[in-house]
């Protein structure tokens, strides 16, 4: 049978979960959709969520989300209200692409809702608060598509950073709207899907354990090729399975990048804990992901997902940030890479915090991940400043922040 075995056998009790928890019984999915898009897109979100109550309802629910929210982007832009016509485009594109999560293959409705996402975007795009491109970039016979968002009042060539999303999130999610984290620090984002994300893996790019390391040389040649972009001047920004992608990819291109930041790490050789023992979607999400039918040939598959093996040449400053109860992948495994990395670490620990930051007291009084990701990041590649030396930080509840040696 397709996909996997607990994602069948489960599937009642994750109905249960989501009809009493709601939309947010793994991840923080209100939040990743909430921020980009601002305050607007909360109201939206509490009365699709309010409806849903099993898996298979989020698809349709969101759909139905999407398309009003189109509907009143395009009545807003017939009045010549732009501002109120890009917010609800980018909300509608949000909802497009959750619609999209629940798929598992690549059939007419995903090929449809994947359009209509990438269109609803597009529209944002033309009227957003800062410019953006689209972008299109050449890997061998595929195309890794991306979006190229510029900072305001700085003159090029920009420095960038190429950013990854997660194993349930798309590329369209990483840059805010308003405030972003990177463009208001001066620096451009290449946000992009990468083999088995979103957009590209509706184009048939499957993921496989190394070819985000192609994914990455990639890119950096398509920057080296653009005149307002510093390719002297890179970082890489990846967060949950995009951790483990933006890893793989800088140790393949550590020599032409000035670091690397990831949050929410993935760094569990074979991700036994998330596949097995977390939420059955993310298994069945990942088979999709990797182009897998039988559970058993993924299970062989997925061992070779080891980044102890693909660290070797990461002589760039690496920062992790992450959660000491992370119940997706075990951060001794994050402690074990520290090791391993031969360039500068910087990795940062909360206290009592879980995958995704904001749900303890130590990620809610200390430094935020994000801004401590992104501030890291411009002063390497915005303000040329030295790595400094390898550190370990402990965020205690209290906010507090202590410097210890690594466990």
């Amino acid at each position: 049978m397709r996909g996997a075995r607990r994602f069948r056998e489960q599937k009642w009790l994750l109905d249960s979960v989501i009809s009493t928890v709601g939309l947010d019984w793994d991840l923080l999915r209100m939040a990743v959709t909430v921020a980009p898009s601002g305050f607007e897109g909360m109201g939206d979100w509490a009365v699709i969520a309010n409806s849903v109550k099993r898996f298979d309802e989020i698809s349709p629910g969101f759909r139905v989300g999407g398309e009003r929210r189109l509907q009143r982007a395009q009545e807003a832009e017939d009045r010549g209200e732009t501002v109120s016509a890009r917010e609800s485009y980018l909300i509608a594109s949000f909802y497009f692409g959750i619609a999209q999560w629940p798929i598992d293959e690549n059939n007419e409705l995903n090929a449809d809702l994947n359009a209509r996402k990438l269109a609803a975007y597009a529209k944002y795009a033309a009227m957003a608060h800062h410019r953006i491109e689209r972008a299109e970039i050449a890997m061998g016979e595929h195309t890794i598509p991306g979006w190229l968002h510029f900072p305001a009042d700085v003159e090029p060539p920009y420095p960038v950073v190429i950013m990854l999303p997660g194993m349930d999130t798309f590329k369209e999610q990483l840059v805010w709207a308003y405030g972003d984290k990177t463009v208001e620090r001066g620096m451009a984002a290449l946000a992009i899907d990468g083999p088995g994300q979103s957009e590209a893996l509706a184009n048939g790019i499957k993921v496989t354990a190394d070819n985000f390391a192609d994914t990455g040389v990639a890119v950096l040649d398509w920057i080296d090729d653009r005149d307002d972009l510093d390719s002297s001047r890179v970082g890489i920004f990846g967060r949950s399975f995009g951790s483990y992608a933006a890893t793989v990819m800088a140790n393949a291109v550590a020599d032409r990048i000035q670091g690397a930041a990831v949050g929410l790490p993935c760094h569990e050789p074979g991700f036994h804990t998330i596949f097995e023992e977390a939420s059955p979607t993310f298994k069945n999400r990942f088979m999709f992901m990797a182009g897998f039918e039988d559970e058993a040939a993924f299970d062989k598959f997925i061992q070779g997902f080891d980044l102890r093996e693909r660290v070797g040449n990461l002589t760039c400053p690496y920062m992790v940030v992450g959660g000491e109860l992370d119940e997706l992948s075990p951060i001794r495994h994050s402690y074990e890479l520290a090791r391993l990395v031969p360039g500068p670490v910087d990795l940062v620990i909360y206290e009592n915090e879980r995958h995704a930051p904001g749900r303890s007291p130590a990620s809610q009084f200390g430094p935020h991940w994000y801004s401590m990701m992104t501030d890291w990041l411009a002063a390497l590649i915005r303000d040329r400043e030295a790595p400094g030396a390898e550190r370990f930080r402990y965020v205690r509840s209290s906010g507090a922040v202590e410097e210890r040696d690594l466990p």
